[in-house]
């Protein structure tokens, strides 16, 4: 997908997403005074002084502190998997809000993911991960919501054959009480 591709759809996937399915209580400004945003029940309140809207749209910045910490978190979530499905759930947002798509395959909720797809597989004596990362982000963020494209690198053994792949990621986070948090990951 090229980057313009990128600047006209997903600034309009994720608005769509922002106003249908928001996950924050948020007050800010508009030309028109202050307003209260209803939440989901995964995210408290997030401080909206800095928010700000562009014709009528959430102003989706692609550098700044929003964008940094959206790639902090993509990137622990790809080092937490090479030692720990565990440790992937800090990342994530833990509960049936969290989506994925991992090649064709959906998984919904995180307890489905990491129940019936990700401990199956690391604890099979047929598949080692041995190198995953996330890198060449491009980051578009507000205050409460940021989607990502990105590279993934991974290099594994499955059933005794050494692979390198290089593949495609997409990824929603959301800014909760506890940080940043993916709540819906597409890697093909």
């Amino acid at each position: 997908m090229t980057p313009r591709v990128h600047k006209q759809v997903f600034p309009v996937l994720a608005a769509v997403l922002m106003f249908t399915a928001s996950t924050a209580s948020a007050q800010h400004k508009h030309g028109d005074g202050e307003h209260k945003h209803k939440a989901a029940p995964e995210m408290e309140s997030t401080d909206m002084a800095e928010h700000h809207m562009m014709d009528g749209m959430p102003h989706f910045m692609t550098t700044g502190e929003h964008a940094d910490a959206v790639k902090q978190a993509l990137t622990g979530y790809a080092a937490a998997a090479q030692s720990s499905v565990d440790g992937m759930a800090a990342y994530v947002v833990p509960s049936d809000g969290f989506t994925i798509v991992e090649g064709s395959h959906p998984n919904w909720g995180w307890t489905d993911y990491r129940d019936n797809h990700l401990k199956p597989e690391f604890e099979s004596s047929d598949f080692t991960l041995k190198f995953y990362t996330y890198d060449e982000f491009f980051v578009s963020a507000t205050p409460m919501l940021a989607y990502a494209t990105f590279k993934i690198s991974l290099e594994a053994t499955i059933k005794g054959e050494d692979i390198s792949r290089d593949r495609k990621g997409a990824a929603i986070l959301v800014n909760t009480a506890d940080g940043w948090r993916i709540r819906h990951l597409h890697t093909s």
